[in-house]
């Protein structure tokens, strides 16, 4: 019993000894843990801009970075797709806001920056060899369930012409189609660039899509439903052009339309329109990629 009464004497000062000093352990070095997370996101910081990432040609197609006479502008006009107030114009700010926001606490792991910007994070942890596992998010579930249900295969540019009685549709219009082994052409995916529109009155109508006044959406629907609004509907010839596009290119597609979702550029009936965007966009990707697989 003495021998048993002992034990039980030092499990409770162990249990003490545990309780009085887990606070100082916690003060101590508890803050120098979560000190890392900052180092590692200067060290990236330091990588980045000795390799001058924020000049390089993909950073600029991601971010939609244009030539003016005033410098570089984004053709993206919604706040909510640049990390920093300067993105607009200037690239390494929205590289270093990018970085850093990979750190950010996660209180929504599809709005996390590292989900959020799928397309931006993938490059950017390529480049600069990111250890994943020292992000607050390591992923993005919600855009891998995405590519696990389309499963993509090939892509087509889809140029349905005019109609006749339609003033507006004179340079007829341009989408892409995502197409997968596992479907019929007609339920593949359509990606779709236009602009949301609310007006009856012609004469408004054609002015605020002279001078951008209305918002331009990506969006993902069924395919058939272009179909039936484009030849049922208007009676309008389609014509198909499947892309060049390898497995690897389409899925960086879909990571940058994903991060496009609810963004808007504002819509130019003339020149930054959806055949600009949308037959723009896969073009410039696969030959930043080819001559990126080209450079490592």
């Amino acid at each position: 019993m003495k021998a048993y009464g002992e034990v039980c004497m030092v499990r409770l000062m162990r249990i003490s000894l545990f309780f009085i000093f887990s606070p100082l352990f916690l003060l101590f070095f508890l803050p120098h843990i979560h000190a890392q997370e900052p180092l590692y996101a200067d060290m990236l910081l330091e990588s980045a801009h000795k390799k001058e990432l924020h000049r390089d040609r993909y950073w600029h197609i991601l971010l939609h970075y244009k030539k003016s006479p005033f410098g570089l502008r984004s053709l993206i006009d919604d706040p909510d797709f640049f990390l920093s107030k300067d993105g607009k114009y200037n690239p390494e700010a929205e590289l270093k806001a990018t970085i850093r926001a990979f750190f950010q606490e996660v209180e929504n792991e599809t709005r996390h920056p590292v989900c959020r910007f799928i397309a931006r994070y993938a490059w950017l942890k390529e480049k600069l060899n990111i250890d994943a596992s020292l992000l607050p998010v390591h992923g993005c579930e919600r855009f891998n369930k995405i590519i696990d249900q389309i499963k993509p295969e090939a892509a087509t540019l889809i140029f349905p012409t005019s109609h006749i009685n339609s003033p507006a549709s004179m340079f007829g219009h341009t989408l892409l189609t995502i197409e997968t082994a596992s479907r019929s052409k007609l339920l593949s995916y359509a990606i779709n660039y236009s602009a949301v529109t609310n007006e009856t009155f012609g004469p408004l109508f054609a002015v605020k899509g002279l001078f951008g006044c209305y918002k331009g959406y990506f969006s993902i629907l069924p395919y058939y439903t272009k179909i039936q609004e484009y030849s049922d509907v208007n009676h309008r010839d389609i014509y198909e052009y499947p892309l060049n596009l390898n497995t690897e290119e389409i899925n960086r597609l879909l990571m940058h339309i994903y991060e496009l979702d609810f963004i808007y550029s504002d819509y130019y009936f003339f020149d930054e329109n959806c055949s600009y965007d949308l037959l723009d966009l896969p073009r410039r990707l696969r030959r930043a990629m080819t001559v990126y697989r080209l450079w490592i």
